[in-house]
């Protein structure tokens, strides 16, 4: 999935077993993981970020007005901690591909 700098993307987890699900964030550089979204509210400190639930029980990742410092691994958890399905976005230029893990 190809996407321009500035755009939006949206990341999907399937959430139809579990609605308390959380989305991580891994820029790669330091070890050290972000939780971006859990217990139904993102970080304060990512005001770009937002969750859509829609009807067909997605919890969809939207990351507004894309940047550079948006690159990293997305992972969406389910409430036992069990890993649903992880992103690879990786931002190149003014354009950024988005891998399914």
């Amino acid at each position: 999935m190809d996407e321009i700098v500035g755009e939006t993307a949206s990341l999907r987890c399937n959430t139809s077993l579990t609605a308390d699900i959380m989305w991580t964030y891994d820029a790669g550089n330091d070890g050290y993981v972000q939780y971006v979204y859990w217990n139904s509210h993102v970080d304060d400190d990512r005001p770009r970020l937002g969750v859509n639930i829609t009807d067909d029980e997605f919890h969809n990742l939207i990351i507004s007005r894309l940047q550079l410092t948006d690159q990293g691994r997305y992972d969406c958890y389910d409430s036992t901690g069990l890993r649903s399905v992880g992103y690879q976005l990786t931002v190149a230029g003014t354009h950024l591909s988005i891998a399914m893990l």
